[in-house]
């Protein structure tokens, strides 16, 4: 009873595995050069450091080198406690503040390794820093090479670079800066701006200049960034007092530094011609990196630079060049701080959009320009063990999707954000492809796996109001519910609990999960005071950490990708003969709480080379045709029971070649009780038993990788699901009919998994491990 289409699609399958098997290697993704590239950068100052002794360039500026490498190292993911990472720790704490360019950087690199013994030198450090500056009066002149006090009376843009950061990753650590200081810094900068919008390298007079005018831009935004901090009060009634209300002096001068930036970023075939190439880069990263911004006018900055590092790293895994900063030492630690940084798995994407706020159309999206930031900072720390991890700004407004594949390009590329965050006083407005002008791409986006968190800043009524109407329009058979007690949100972490009449929720569910979360409440505002430790700002973070921590599932996010592949779904209409083609049995359960699983495991088959259909079917165990599909699918989180006719004829399609993938929702014991009980009204005298490790479902031949281990949620000694996924032995059951698995059952989630929709609460497998027992269980259906 084998069907005509089973024989077909078995044919096309291993000609197209061979194919696969056979075919020559593609070239490597950009990704894949510029991780290896990192890599080889590492082991080539391991290896400098080896052979010199240390890592440590004779420069006139003792302990500068050793510290731009260490940084690197650190920021590249070279762990703290790695021995060279601690002798070049042993090595910077036996230097004395005596040269601004050593002082911030070895500010940054205490900082960064975040070893208790070296608190006491970062605010030595932060203190000699602030004593150095050159001042007239009241006013900031810069830094120079050493101190102002010790007769210094140059003092030019770079060195004040290095102090600045090393001031701001000082007081990141916790070092004490009074505010004065960064008032000074962010007037020096608006006063010596040169009409063009740039900075040269010594202040005022000077013509401006690539790399002194990314300082210029970075020191603005920093120095906003922490004076912004106190500049919000909330009031009783929720809302902030000067909310969204920024300097128009400081705004005017970062938009013509931008602007200068933009215009000035030159195409990659000019990358040889830019002097101090390597330490403009680490500028630039820098720049992306604090706006939030992936373009610099139409320049995909990180690409661009990426595409320039790999194709001019040395054999020996260095950069070098002609100018002051082409010493491999410090090339290469440029290079790295570059590829690493700008490599940072982005958390969130800060969605903007227009609004129906008369006063702010355009800007009413970022009131709090740094509640992203400071939020993103909190969960590397506190969720993820200090990865490090990024937010961005997704702005699509001006972007017109011609084709279809233009607009699948946009959502690959937000799809690379596993959280979408957006607010404002106003009604939002999506205007641009943002939203296809009609909001399809930010369905599309909850339903690949995404997950939105919206709130009303300010609690203000008419982002309240307009929120909703966007609601009623994108799910118009779904209403927003208000989040009760007993929703996981409130303690996803494992490690926060936060009341929930705090801040009231609300939200949608999509098939597992609630994929969006809204609140009403003012959240932002906190978060831009970055106040962690007291009162209600501290529960607004651990909120957001929770709703963060629900939202991944504790998984942090991948690495940025360059290359984003859209695959090719076929015509419902037209699917060509001897496609595979899931049928989905339906069951007096919820018999299909993710009704993308095998859509999207059908897709990902068809980068194997297997020709699949990716719309499943839904079908009744007990219809005539049910043995045409010889691969069936179940899942389901309630209880359910069938019929005598259904249970016949699916005994019949089992006992005859077809095989059942099955797994519980979540996790839910309640299904799984009722899979284990209609396995006894198919096979009385079998039960399920579990498929050894050995077996050929999980063998390299069938499966081009051995699959030896699986990441999945379990349960803990409490009987709740544990808060991070552990890598385990695979654990599937079956049953065998004849010498071969008829079933193959997960008791552990699979389904949601292939969604992306689990939550903390789901028992269960990661995506990659759900992605390869569920392409397993096909592929042996497929050979047998």
């Amino acid at each position: 009873m084998v069907s005509r289409v089973l024989t077909v699609a078995l044919a096309v399958v291993f000609l197209h595995i061979a194919a696969l098997h056979a075919a020559p290697p593609e070239k490597e993704a950009l990704a894949d050069r510029v991780a290896k590239a990192i890599e080889k950068g590492q082991k080539f100052l391991t290896d400098y450091e080896g052979a010199h002794g240390g890592l440590e360039v004779a420069t006139g500026r003792p302990g500068g080198s050793t510290a731009l490498a260490l940084l690197a190292l650190l920021q590249s993911g070279v762990a703290p406690d790695e021995p060279i990472i601690e002798r070049g720790l042993i090595a910077l704490r036996g230097y004395q503040p005596q040269c601004t360019y050593t002082v911030g950087l070895q500010t940054m690199v205490f900082a960064l390794a975040g070893k208790n013994v070296d608190r006491q030198l970062i605010q030595r450090n932060v203190d000699w820093l602030i004593q150095a500056r050159a001042m007239k009066g009241k006013s900031l002149l810069g830094w120079g090479y050493t101190s102002a006090n010790q007769g210094d009376h140059h003092y030019d843009y770079s060195n004040t670079q290095y102090a600045l950061l090393g001031l701001h990753e000082g007081h990141q650590a916790g070092a004490r800066v009074d505010e004065d200081v960064w008032l000074s810094i962010r007037d020096m900068y608006i006063d010596a701006q040169n009409a063009d919008g740039g900075w040269g390298y010594p202040v005022k007079g000077a013509g401006s200049t690539p790399t002194m005018t990314v300082a210029g831009l970075c020191g603005l935004i920093i120095a906003g960034m922490d004076l912004n901090a106190s500049r919000e009060k909330i009031l009783p009634n929720g809302r902030a007092e000067n909310c969204g209300q920024y300097d128009d002096k400081t705004n005017r001068a970062v938009a013509k530094a931008f602007d200068f930036v933009s215009s000035h970023f030159p195409m990659l075939e000019g990358f040889d011609r830019m002097r101090y190439l390597h330490y403009w880069l680490y500028g630039i990263e820098r720049a992306g990196r604090l706006t939030g911004l992936r373009f610099f006018g139409k320049n995909d900055w990180y690409r661009l630079g990426c595409q320039y590092l790999v194709d001019h790293q040395k054999s020996k895994g260095n950069w070098e060049s002609r100018d002051l900063d082409g010493h491999p030492v410090f090339a290469t630690s440029f290079a790295l701080l570059f590829l690493s940084k700008g490599r940072t798995p982005i958390l969130i994407s800060k969605l903007a959009h227009n609004s129906t706020d008369p006063q702010n159309v355009s800007d009413d999206w970022n009131n709090d320009r740094n509640d992203a930031r400071n939020l993103v900072e909190f969960a590397s720390k506190e969720l993820f063990k200090k990865t490090p991890l990024t937010w961005q700004v997704f702005d699509a407004r001006s972007i017109r999707g011609e084709t279809k594949r233009d607009r699948d390009l946009l959502l690959a590329d937000l799809q690379q954000t596993p959280i979408v965050y957006f607010n404002g006083h106003g009604g939002p407005l999506f205007t641009g492809m943002e939203a296809g002008g009609n909001e399809p791409l930010l369905r599309q986006y909850l339903e690949e796996g995404g997950f939105i968190f919206a709130e009303a800043c300010c609690g203000d009524e008419r982002f309240d109001k307009g929120f909703r109407n966007l609601m009623q329009r994108m799910f118009p058979d779904t209403t927003l519910k208000l989040l009760g007690a007993e929703h996981p949100v409130w303690r996803a972490s494992g490690k926060f609990v936060v009341r929930p009449d705090l801040f009231p929720l609300y939200g949608l569910d999509m098939g597992c999960k609630t994929v969006l979360i809204y609140s009403p409440t003012d959240l932002s505002c906190f978060w831009e005071s970055n106040d962690r430790e007291n009162g209600k700002a501290r529960e607004a973070f651990r909120l957001g950490a929770n709703i963060i921590a629900y939202a991944t599932g504790m998984e942090p996010p991948k690495p940025r990708q360059f290359e984003i592949e859209v695959p090719n779904e076929p015509d419902k209409n037209n699917v060509p003969r001897g496609y595979l083609k899931v049928a989905q049995i339906r069951h007096g359960g919820d018999w299909q709480p993710a009704p993308r699983a095998m859509r999207n495991l059908m897709v990902s088959l068809q980068k194997l080379g297997l020709d699949t259909d990716p719309l499943t079917e839904p079908i009744n165990a007990n219809r005539e045709n049910l043995a045409d599909y010889r691969f069936l699918y179940m899942h389901g989180r309630n209880t359910f029971k069938m019929t005598a006719p259904e249970i016949k004829n699916l005994q019949f399609n089992l006992n005859t070649g077809g095989l059942l993938f099955a797994d519980a929702c979540c996790g839910s014991k309640t299904f799984d009780q009722a899979f284990r009980a209609l396995m006894k009204d198919l096979w009385p005298d079998k039960k399920l038993e579990p498929i050894p490790l050995n077996d050929d479902l999980y063998s390299r031949e069938l499966n081009n990788v051995a699959i030896t281990k699986v990441r999945c949620r379990r349960e803990g000694a409490d009987g709740r699901p544990e808060t991070d996924f552990r890598e385990v032995d695979p654990f599937l059951e079956g049953i065998k009919i004849d010498g071969r698995w008829a079933v193959i059952y997960s008791k552990y989630d699979i389904g949601c998994a292939l969604e992306r929709h689990q939550s903390t609460e789901c028992l269960g497998h990661d995506p990659d491990g759900a992605q390869k027992l569920a392409t397993a269980a096909v592929l042996y259906a497929l050979r047998r």
